[in-house]
């Protein structure tokens, strides 16, 4: 029998998903308000969904180039030009991906190596740890304060800065909080990022999830930046494809180069029917605007519901669909209330101690169901606090 030492320490040293492992218990409760998983609950879109039926029936299900479809990457650079303002050849300097996840596992292999420190503000998505030791890479954590709406500041960012610094990795909207950093505070980390030679992957899986005063921003569209950032974006959020596994990444020629070689030894492109699903989905812009709308009436719904529990404070989130609820009062430890709550309850949610330092006292709360979902799952948890 082999034991946990006889395997690659890569593999051992990748931890579980606290995600997923809160996810995968809440599935033995027939009656269940789950709050825990970031997954929209729309279907995929008609118009979407429709154009790969027809492609299938024309035979579509082959092999595409590495980089992904020509015109699918064309039309993603034309989107990155008139929605983020990035400037990408579509030829060199864009490639798709099997989701979000796969550029940026991709990245981190290209541009780490062992020993290397990459910084991430806290809290933080936990898989972020799982694609940074992969690469033998490891996860310095910048520190973010509820006072200041969890966006780093330059002067944190600077003080983790050390000799094995490579690069820093930003979520802007930021999963599991909410925050969004404002445009001058991203073109401060920018002029960071020239200054001291380092990379930086910016994650815009929740560009299109903005709220209230909230502007999502582009680092990249800086052209100097551009070419020290890998910037990724996905269908899964946006348009609810998170089935669809399609995602893409822009930057640099050199660095796409390297990602499209090594993607090619692992999965050798994206799925041919998801990428026609990709495409389509470009060409129905109104799709996008009407699941914000949703996500913006559901915000408002569960912030309302939350500041009328005594002891709980959800802050303002300005993008994504994840409340970042702060339940210190009420508790020492998030995952026993998370469990409680779950158990008593039924109500999924996930524990903050997940998302890395500065996550305990808090639980994350998505919001990406229906709107009955959320009353009764706040009923049930404002019953487990007050009780």
């Amino acid at each position: 029998m082999f034991e946990e030492s006889d395997f690659a320490r890569r593999a051992t040293r990748m931890p579980e998903s606290g995600i997923r492992e809160i996810f995968d218990a809440a599935q033995e409760y027939d009656e269940l308000y789950d709050m825990s998983i970031g997954e929209p609950d729309f279907e995929t879109p008609e118009p979407i969904a429709n154009a790969v039926r027809d492609a299938i029936d024309e035979g579509v299900g082959s092999y595409t180039q590495t980089l992904g479809r020509e015109e699918l990457r064309e039309a993603l650079s034309a989107k990155l030009k008139n929605r983020n303002g990035i400037d990408a050849d579509p030829l060199s300097e864009l490639v798709v991906t099997p989701g979000a996840m796969g550029a940026i596992f991709t990245a981190t292999q290209v541009l780490c190596e062992v020993g290397d420190e990459v910084l991430v503000p806290a809290p933080y998505w936990p898989n972020y740890e799982g694609h940074l030791a992969s690469a033998g890479a490891s996860l310095v954590a910048v520190p973010t304060s509820q006072e200041e709406n969890f966006v780093p500041t330059i002067a944190d960012i600077r003080a983790a800065v050390t000799d094995d610094t490579v690069g820093i990795l930003l979520n802007t909207p930021n999963n599991p909080t909410g925050a969004v950093i404002p445009p001058d505070r991203l073109r401060g980390i920018g002029e960071l990022l020239t200054e001291l030679d380092l990379w930086g992957i910016l994650d815009e899986t929740y560009e299109d999830l903005v709220y209230d005063d909230a502007t999502h921003h582009s680092l990249a569209s800086d052209p100097a930046i551009f070419e020290r950032t890998i910037t990724v974006h996905s269908f899964s959020k946006s348009y609810a494809m998170t089935g669809w596994r399609l995602g893409y990444a822009s930057g640099p020629a050199d660095v796409i180069s390297a990602m499209r070689v090594l993607q090619e030894h692992t999965v050798s492109c994206a799925a041919e029917p998801s990428q026609i699903a990709a495409r389509a989905a470009l060409d129905h812009p109104e799709v996008v605007e009407e699941i914000h709308a949703s996500f913006a009436d559901r915000r408002a719904l569960i912030l309302d519901r939350l500041r009328d529990i005594d002891g709980v404070q959800p802050g303002n989130p300005k993008g994504a669909f994840y409340v970042f609820a702060d339940v210190s009062a009420v508790t020492e430890s998030s995952r026993e209330l998370t469990m409680k709550l779950l158990e008593d309850a039924h109500v999924g949610s996930v524990p903050g101690s997940v998302f890395g330092p500065g996550g305990e006292g808090f639980l994350r709360f998505s919001y990406a169901t229906d709107a009955e979902t959320i009353r009764k799952a706040m009923d049930r948890f404002q019953h487990v606090v007050e009780s």
